[in-house]
């Protein structure tokens, strides 16, 4: 009886997010990325690659030559809600980090629920950590560092748990979703105000329940906010928006990190940008917030944040 049940769930949450993912790519532009080259990640599972588009211009007015010395590298995951495919969504954001800072930028396509559950993702996240530092000829091992968006700002911030201490120089996360155990209903954002990148309610809760099904939604792995060791790299760069329902959690794992970090030669960073909400970056309305914002990624990645 239960293998019939998990079933029907299964085929229940196939066909609604389906839909779903039909709604968005009929109601929003097609997503065009035009990175440099197109990347084969070898995956932990037989026959199955990762795919990674590669950003790898030098800054501007460099004339250093690209593939002559290992580069500096920036691993990126965008935001899904783990369940909508949105790689390419930061293309303009790994383009524009890529040419100020010199950094290769590997934009990662990870996998989504329900088809492909928790810890699917979290497997392609080590995977590609492990590849980039496999490769010490192409990428500089002791300045990896990754960033990502929502869902994929979560992942950024469960990385550093996965490796040894300092494996990475830089964690960017952008609006990241924290905690995932508790009704996202019972969120609030700090000031009321119109999210409009935020989605519908319903739609976060079946995104959850096909990516998560029944596991332990305070594994650290799911809700770093949960985690007891955070294994910080120098600099943590947090992102949040004041209409956004996800930004006092982002600011509490941020309060807890600085804590963390006065042990362990860190420097954590929290910006709540002003009078905008989830996805801040990604829309016309909020372009002086989205330079502000990627203007402080470049400067962390040239110089680090300052004391």
């Amino acid at each position: 009886m239960r293998p019939l049940i998990a079933a029907l769930r299964y085929l229940r949450l196939r066909i609604l997010i389906s839909l779903i993912r039909l709604i968005v790519r009929f109601a929003t532009p097609r997503l065009q990325p035009k990175p440099d080259a197109v990347l084969r990640v070898p995956s932990r599972d037989v026959g199955r690659t990762i795919r990674a588009h590669v950003y790898s211009s030098s800054p501007v007015g460099s004339t250093e030559a690209v593939g002559q010395v290992p580069r500096n590298v920036l691993i990126n995951f965008c935001g899904s809600g783990f369940a909508l495919p949105s790689f390419g969504a930061d293309d303009l954001f790994c383009c524009e980090i890529s040419q100020r800072t010199g950094h290769v930028v590997l934009d990662v396509e990870y996998r989504l629920g329900p088809e492909n559950p928790f810890p699917a993702a979290i497997h392609d996240v080590e995977d590609v950590v492990r590849y980039v530092m496999s490769c010490p000829d192409t990428y500089d091992a002791a300045h990896i560092s990754i960033s990502g968006f929502s869902s994929g700002g979560t992942l950024a911030l469960v990385a550093p748990m996965l490796f040894p201490v300092h494996t990475f120089r830089n964690v960017v996360a952008f609006y990241p979703s924290v905690s995932m155990a508790n009704d996202p209903g019972e969120r609030k954002a700090p000031v009321k105000g119109p999210d409009r990148g935020r989605a519908p309610l319903f739609w976060t809760r079946l995104f959850r329940e096909g990516y998560l099904g029944d596991m332990d939604r305070r594994d650290p792995r799911i809700s770093p906010l949960y985690a007891d060791k955070m294994n910080l790299p120098r600099n943590v760069l947090i992102f949040t928006a004041e209409y956004d329902v996800s930004a006092l959690e982002a600011e509490q794992f941020a309060k807890k990190a600085e804590e963390d970090a006065r042990s362990s030669n860190s420097r954590v960073e929290l910006r709540r940008m002003r009078e905008c909400g989830h996805g801040f970056d990604k829309t016309k309305r909020n372009v002086a917030v989205r330079i502000e914002a990627y203007n402080a990624v470049a400067e962390l990645l040239n110089h680090g944040l300052s004391d």
